[in-house]
């Protein structure tokens, strides 16, 4: 469990750090060409990893069912299409740290939908901490005097 947490929050530092890179290179490329760019550098680390694993859990693949292969279309479609996209347009109007902070909540939308469409149950301290990254996403995005 502990490693798990370990590898959530270099998680987090990766995306956290990686957001001031997309804000620096977009000043000089299309919303259009950065999502390009980031498809193809993922498609490539993919390549890599299937050339490392030698083609390891491929098996896994041919034996989907067609339902199980509309789930990860539909997956792929809200988070690259949609979700880059508006994430990466969200920079060019707002500070990355508005705009991280914002799409940061997904957690908290992920957990109302698997409230909703899997039945899951939440504790009261899980609902406190939803709760409390609210407020901590509203503080964020504040602007005023510092």
């Amino acid at each position: 469990m502990y490693l798990s947490i370990l590898l959530s929050i270099i998680c987090a530092m990766a995306w956290g750090v990686q957001a001031v890179f997309l804000k620096i290179a977009m000043r000089e490329i299309t919303l259009y060409g950065a999502i390009l760019i980031t498809l193809a550098l993922n498609w490539l680390v993919v390549i890599v990893f299937i050339a490392l694993g030698g083609g390891r859990g491929f098996s896994d693949f041919y034996d989907l069912s067609g339902s199980t292969y509309l789930y990860f279309i539909i997956a792929g479609v809200l988070n690259y299409f949609l979700g880059r996209g508006f994430y990466y347009s969200s920079f060019r109007f707002i500070s990355v740290a508005q705009a991280t902070s914002i799409s940061s909540t997904y957690p908290i939308l992920s957990a109302g939908f698997a409230i909703i469409f899997l039945s899951e149950k939440l504790a009261l301290r899980q609902y406190l901490g939803v709760g409390l990254t609210l407020i901590g996403v509203y503080l964020l995005i504040l602007k005023g005097k510092r």
